[in-house]
């Protein structure tokens, strides 16, 4: 038996975003979010809900994975955890001399 997904609002409005912009049918664009739930979690709902219709929908174009996107998305988080700033930037900079 396999688990229900239950959308939230936003989970939901990405799927009319997907049926209404992108020619999904309500199924298909219903098992598109789900596949990708854990991604669109990720990501938050920061952007509204056609942004992400379009992002999965290309997604699914480029056959880009759940898993590989979720890999992308942890790279980017390790290199902004090494982030060493912009020092390199400032050295010549006036801004950046203590008097």
């Amino acid at each position: 038996m396999t688990a229900q997904v239950r959308l939230s609002l936003y989970e939901r409005g990405i799927v009319e975003a997907l049926v209404g912009s992108y020619g999904f049918t309500a199924d298909a664009a219903r098992r598109l979010v789900i596949q990708y739930i854990v991604v669109i979690r990720k990501l938050g709902g920061y952007d509204n809900c056609f942004d992400h219709a379009e992002r999965l929908a290309e997604a699914k174009q480029m056959g880009i994975a759940p898993e590989e996107w979720l890999e992308r998305i942890r790279t980017i988080d390790r290199d902004a955890a090494r982030d060493k700033g912009i020092s390199h930037l400032e050295r010549g900079s006036q801004y950046a001399r203590v008097r």
